[in-house]
């Protein structure tokens, strides 16, 4: 690539959309140059492409050529750019799944928007296949970060099936994160298992507000009194 000065942009071109809300949400988390560079990598990749699954990997971002100078100028070359991608999964910017069988082992990232969590979701529960005879597991985040509500669900409660996938997207794309942490946790200091249960406490929430909004300030009674006494009780009787 030229070292010559850039000439500014035309007046009509191919661009690469950003929402507006990355600027003032995910760039302040974001902790490396190499993590705002894949980003912005994959949402150029991603957006060239057609049909519903719209995903790259790390050796897509790497073919380019201008991809490949501008992490090895400013991002500490490739191992920046994996890094950089870890780090956009934890920050909720990318989505990552891991593929694995019949040979392949390899990891596709997806930009964090309501499509790929629908096809993420789909792919989780089983509906879908990214490639022939493999299986995809989430992407570990890195420590400290906040669980998504996939993993949430299977840490609590068990395997994700289509047809809880696509609540489980419904749910993501309606409530705060926290708010679903906390349902999550709710349930679980009264031993329930049950995502219809879950979904309750949110709608109740949604419809009602949170009185309490730190998780843990009612007493263990009180909360079994507010929703097994209360219109969740049937829900805990009857899954």
């Amino acid at each position: 690539m030229s070292d010559e000065p850039f000439g500014g942009f035309p007046a009509v071109g191919k661009a690469t959309a950003i929402p507006n809300i990355f600027f003032t949400t995910v760039l302040p988390q974001l902790q490396s140059a190499g993590a705002l560079l894949a980003f912005l990598w994959v949402s150029r990749l991603v957006q060239e492409q057609r049909g519903d699954i719209r995903c790259s990997t790390v050796e897509d971002v790497w073919a380019y050529p201008a991809a490949k100078q501008s992490f090895e100028r400013t991002a500490g070359g490739r191992p920046g750019l994996d890094q950089g991608l870890r780090e956009c999964v934890s920050a909720g910017a990318l989505l990552g799944l891991e593929l694995r069988g019949a040979g392949v082992a390899e990891t596709v990232y997806f930009v964090n928007n309501p499509a790929s969590r629908r096809t993420v979701g789909r792919v989780r529960a089983g509906e879908l296949r990214l490639r022939p005879e493999t299986t995809a597991v989430p992407v570990a985040p890195e420590e400290g970060a906040r669980p998504g509500i996939f993993r949430l669900y299977e840490e609590h409660i068990g395997t994700i099936t289509p047809m809880v996938g696509d609540r489980l997207i419904e749910a993501e794309d309606s409530y705060p994160a926290d708010w679903v942490e906390d349902a999550f946790r709710e349930a679980a200091e009264l031993n329930i298992r049950n995502w219809r249960y879950i979904e309750r406490i949110l709608a109740r929430w949604a419809e009602e507000g949170r009185l309490h909004e730190t998780p843990g300030r009612d007493p263990l009674e009180e909360q079994k009194r507010r929703f097994l006494g209360g219109n969740l009780g049937h829900i805990v009787r009857y899954r």
